[in-house]
């Protein structure tokens, strides 16, 4: 017993101590920054300060949901530094690791699992530099995790009152992710769709999803009746990356702007060509869409082989080893100052190191037993048991539904 309490006390080291050099790590990178303002980051970075002058701006203009500059506004204004809100970022991030460390532990019961993943999230440049740029993938992040966990824990129940109390909480992230990047916004669809799917094999699933996915939704419609999310009359969201992600006019990897020049001419020829037959004078954001939905239509039925070929290399270029470009700017202009090859490698090697570990160690045998004891063999009556093949059962889905 005496042996257990010190094992036990030393793995609460062990993960206190990744935990510390996480955060730490965020701050020394953040105090090493000096380029906050590039790309549209400098759109909510400028909000702050109107917020100051104007008292209030709406939350969501044009594309742009400035929660986070209300939480910017609250540190420099309220706080009475800026810096304050790059230490919460750095909190967050850090905090995202934990609690994967927490999910990754009741899903294997391996604390050497959970510490890896907080080890590897440690040496993923692409995630430690966030924290200093002032935007919403770590809080997103966050909330992502807190997501993914409370999902965990109601599948895993069986008592009423705490699956409402889960089914309460998770409508609570679901909402409050809507005010920094509506990325679960399709979800509850989703999930109600696939759930269908299982009704001759397991209904217990079923309505355990279908209740969640009706929770979500109606989470939502209280979300938009409220009219929390405030914006300007007419308020018309840019469908440029819809654009640019299923049509030629990007880049080699249906960048979400134009790259070459020659597509820039293209663009604009076609677009002269559309107001000529629309009598058009000026286009304003809503008749630019409508151009754009015309013209996504007519690559992928005029050239349907190339945009398959774009999805793969939009996929590939995702989800491979080539770095974020806002990662690199902030090292290389800040902690590395102007170092090319040691940033390139700094942000690149993690990445490499994660792919090389997944090759390594992934068994395709154990993976087809894993498979095939969740989705073949007759189902256990066990609540354990159903509450981990059901949580596989959401987070297949979920893992689709973020890369697509």
């Amino acid at each position: 017993m005496k042996y257990k309490r010190i094992s036990d006390i030393n793995w609460k080291i062990l993960v206190v101590s990744v935990l510390l050099v996480n955060f730490v790590l965020r701050l020394v990178i953040y105090y090493n920054t000096e380029l906050f303002s590039f790309s549209d980051y400098s759109t909510y970075l400028s909000a702050v300060d109107k917020i100051s002058i104007d008292g209030k701006i709406p939350l969501l203009i044009g594309n742009f949901l400035y929660a986070i500059s209300y939480i910017g506004y609250f540190a420099k204004h309220i706080m009475g530094n800026l810096d304050f809100f790059f230490i919460f970022n750095c909190i967050a991030g850090t905090a995202t690791s934990l609690i994967l460390f927490i999910l990754v532990l009741k899903i294997t019961g391996n604390r050497m699992a959970g510490l890896l993943t907080m080890i590897l999230h440690t040496i993923y440049v692409e995630f430690m530099v966030f924290s200093s740029v002032f935007y919403t993938p770590v809080l997103v992040i966050f909330l992502l995790a807190l997501f993914l966990l409370f999902i965990f824990e109601y599948y895993s129940v069986d008592g009423i009152g705490k699956r409402i109390l889960y089914l309460g909480i998770l409508s609570v992230i679901f909402t409050l992710s809507f005010f920094f990047k509506p990325v679960l916004k399709y979800l509850p669809w989703v999930l109600m769709i696939y759930s269908i799917f299982w009704i001759r094999r397991d209904r217990a699933f079923v309505k355990a999803s279908l209740i969640f996915s009706l929770c979500l939704l109606s989470a939502g419609f209280l979300l938009k009746l409220s009219g929390a999310i405030t914006h300007p009359e007419r308020n018309v969201i840019a469908n440029d990356f819809v654009f640019f992600g299923h049509t030629d006019y990007g880049g080699d990897g249906g960048e979400g702007s134009f790259i070459y020049p020659e597509n820039r001419l293209r663009y604009e020829q076609a677009l002269a060509e559309y107001k000529t037959r629309n009598n058009i004078v000026e286009t304003d954001m809503k008749q630019l869409n409508q151009f754009h939905k015309q013209e996504i239509i007519k690559f992928v039925t005029g050239h349907p082989v190339q945009w398959i070929k774009l999805q793969f290399t939009k996929l590939f270029r995702t989800f491979g080893i080539v770095p974020e470009g806002t990662s690199f700017k902030v090292l290389y202009t800040g902690l590395l100052k102007g170092k090319l090859w040691l940033t390139a490698i700094i942000v690149v090697l993690p990445v490499a190191i994660i792919l090389l570990l997944f090759i390594l160690f992934f068994n395709l045998s154990s993976t087809k037993k894993l498979l095939s004891r969740y989705f073949t063999r007759p189902l256990s009556s066990s609540s354990g048991s159903s509450g981990h093949r059901y949580f596989l059962y959401v987070y297949l889905l979920l893992f689709i539904y973020d890369i697509i």
